[in-house]
This record gives C-alpha cells, structure tokens and sequence, in this order.
C-alpha cells in the first residue's frame, strides 16, 4: 500500500464511528424528506462513507489474514521421521510439490481480487469524503440545482462502481476456498478457517454492500422527483411480478434457447380485502422475482430434455406464480416442475459462492460475445443468497421447499413434483435493517 493510500485510510477510518452508523428502517428513509436538502443529503453521504470504511477496513483484515496463508514446507531430508513431521507419510514429495504450487496460485488470485476491491473502495471513499471533509464542504452550503446534479452524479458514480463488487467477493471466496481444499491434505493438524470463508462475515460484508447501494438509490431517486425515494408505496406487485417474469424469460430463452410458458394467477387476498399502501423497495422485489423464476424455468427445462424426444411436448412444463395479500406481508411464490432439489442443491441453493453449475459465467466472454441478453442463467452462486439478503434486511424472507406431485395449482391443474420457492416482504414499514 502506497503512503498516500495508508494516509488516507488512516484518516477515514479515524472519521469513522461504526457503532454510530444509523439502523435504517422503509420509513425512516421516507421521513428524510420529500425532496433532496442539505440535511438529507449531508446524512446519507455520511452513512454511505461510513460503510464504505467499514468496508474497506475488513477488506484490508481479509487480504492480510490470505497474506499469512502458512504452507507445509518441504523437508530437506527424505527420511520418514522427518515427512511424518510435515505432511502425512502417504503423500509423495511429487503430490506435496504440486499442491504447494497450487496452493500458492489460488492464493494469489484470491489476494488480486481482495486488492481490486480495497482499490475499489479507496477510489469510491474519496467522492464522498472530500464532500463531506474535503474541498467540495461549500457544495453543501450552497445548494444550487447544479451543486444538487453534482451530488446526484457522486451517489450515481458510487452505485454505478460496486456493479461488479458482489462478483469479485465471489471469484474471491471461490480462489480462499480452493487454497483451504488443497492444504487440508498437507498437513497434520486442521486448516485455520479463514474468516474471508465465515458464512456470517461475508452475509455481514453483502448486506452492508446492499444498504450503501439502497441509499445511493434513494438520493438518486429524491433528486429526480420521487416524493418516497427508492421506497415505492404504491407499487402494483402484479406490475412488478409481470416486468420481472418478462426479464428472466428474456435470460432463460438467450441461454437456452427455449423458454416455459409462465403463468402468474390473480392476486389472493387472505384476511381484509381493504387496500392500504405499503411500503416496497421495487428494485429489491424486482431481483429477487427474476432469481426465482430463472431458477425455476431453467429446471422445468433440465427434466423435460430428460424425456426421450419421440415422447417429449413441444414446450417444457409451465411455470407458475402466485401473488398472495395476507394480513402481515406480501408472499409471491414461484412454482415449478422440474428436477427439485436433492441434497448437494440444497447445501448450495444459499452458500454464496457455490452453484452447482458444472462452469461458472465469464463476464469478459459475455462481453465479446454476439448474445442479445448478457445475464447468467446461473452459475454464479449469487443470485439466491443475494435475494435472501434483500428480503431479509426488512424483515422479510425467501425459502425453497420440494414437493410432491398431484398437488393441484387450479380446480383443473395438477402439478407434477418440483420446488415451491416462497419470498415474503414484511408491510411494516418501521422495521429495521440489521447494520
């Protein structure tokens, strides 16, 4: 690290105060204020540069615990006692060479992408911070419709930069993981879990990635005129379910060529029938829904390739979504046919990191690429932890559940087995994120 970077990581993260970074709640983004003020303005940047160092100081923690990754070393003499004493007796000098080697290639992969995103976040903290500490406090004095497009282009720019975070964290965790397999054989006594590999860290390090990007949103959205910001109070969820069914099929028929028939049934209402407002993060909803049924459409399609071609229908078995009102929350189920989920898809169905697709996507390849829809169908082991997190972070949540066949989805319609994935959002707008 350069001294200009140290110097400036040391003086952000002594601006910080962890424990004074706000726990945000649907309505207490409403109540900022109907349009974008000095005040409003002034706290969001503080909380977006405020976990931004967070950020940036796990980061930093991450890169020098793979720094100290310790190998077995390879012993001078070849005799047994000394082997014994450095890895087990069985393996040969060859296999313990080659796995050393491997180990370090795998460790410096993982350090290069934990360096691309502290590098990510040094750059990102500096537009904030020279708002807030910096040359740039008058902006905030002065809060002309120019000063006001200015800030909009920093929240903007900071969304825009993290589009690629979430992916990188991934090829990250893959490369610690794979260093992790391939030293557990060399030595005598257990690997140290690596905290970059704690389920709880990472979920902690995505969800505090998920609020900056929510309240970037909401600033971006005041600026443009929307009275709630990046709340929607009152979206049409059918609106919302439509739009994102019509996204994923767009996925599902660029990868594969052949897409099922999705079927969303009218909204059910259980208890009153009255309409109130609720609050909903769209952008939110409209992710989660897209996961789901491009998850559910693509194993409709692995068991129907199953079945000879002489025998097959033309198209895959449809895929089906309710929409249900209930007292409490919104649910949205997403209900398919295909193969279900037998225990190695379920380990992974929400271990960020890990799918069960035999390659993972290249966004590079993509690019270069002539496909019209550059999305994965899968592959990332992302989309559904991701999701999760989303729905968990106001109180809300996803599970997925087989189920059996015969179970009727209409008077007339009987399902065949597969897997009933549910997402629940909570209507109270009060509760409060988990920071």
């Amino acid at each position: 690290m350069s001294n200009a970077a140290h110097k400036f990581q040391s003086s952000l993260l002594s601006n910080v105060n962890p424990s004074g970074l706000r726990r945000w709640s649907a309505r207490a983004l409403i109540d900022l204020g109907s349009c974008v003020t000095p005040e409003n303005t002034t706290t969001l940047l503080q909380e977006v540069l405020g976990r931004l160092a967070v950020q940036l100081g796990r980061l930093n923690a991450w890169k020098e615990e793979v720094d100290t990754i310790e190998y077995s070393t390879r012993p001078q003499n070849n005799s047994k006692v000394i082997r014994a004493c450095n890895f087990p007796v069985s393996m040969s000098l060859k296999e313990h060479s080659y796995r050393v080697d491997m180990a370090k290639s795998e460790r410096e992969k993982t350090l290069k992408y934990l360096k691309d995103l502290i590098q990510l976040h040094e750059n990102t903290s500096m537009l904030p911070y020279e708002v807030l500490n910096g040359d740039g406090r008058a902006i905030l004095s002065s809060f002309t419709k120019p000063n006001q497009r200015y800030i909009d282009g920093i929240f903007d720019q900071i969304e825009t930069r993290h589009g690629n975070s979430v992916e990188t964290l991934a090829d990250a965790v893959i490369s610690a993981r794979n260093v992790e397999e391939i030293l557990t054989p060399l030595k005598n006594d257990p690997v140290s879990r690596l905290d970059l590999l704690n389920d709880s860290s990472i979920e902690s390090f995505l969800h505090s990635r998920l609020l900056i990007q929510l309240l970037c949103e909401h600033y971006i959205s005041l600026h443009k005129g929307k009275p709630t910001g990046a709340i929607s109070l009152d979206a049409d969820l059918v609106d919302v379910v439509e739009d994102a069914v019509q996204d994923a099929k767009q996925v599902c028929d660029a990868n594969l060529g052949v897409c099922p028939e999705v079927i969303i049934r009218p909204m059910e209402t259980h208890g009153s029938k009255d309409f109130i407002a609720r609050p909903l993060i769209r952008s939110w909803s409209h992710h989660a829904i897209v996961e789901l049924s491009k998850n559910a459409m693509k194993s409709n399609i692995e068991r129907w390739e199953k079945v000879p071609s002489v025998v097959r229908e033309q198209l895959p078995p449809a895929v089906f979504v309710k929409v249900i009102r209930d007292t409490d929350h919104l649910a949205i189920q997403v209900v398919d046919q295909g193969v279900g989920l037998d225990e190695e898809r379920t380990q992974k169905a929400f271990r960020f990191a890990s799918s069960s697709s035999q390659s993972r996507w290249n966004r590079l390849e993509a690019q270069q690429s002539y496909c019209a829809v550059r999305e994965p169908l899968g592959s990332l082991g992302v989309g559904l932890p991701i999701s999760r997190m989303m729905l968990r972070a106001f109180g809300g949540d996803l599970f997925l559940v087989n189920r059996d066949s015969g179970v009727k989805i209409s008077e007339n319609e009987v399902l065949a087995s597969g897997c009933t994935a549910t997402m629940k959002i909570l209507y109270d707008a009060s509760f409060t994120a988990m920071n």
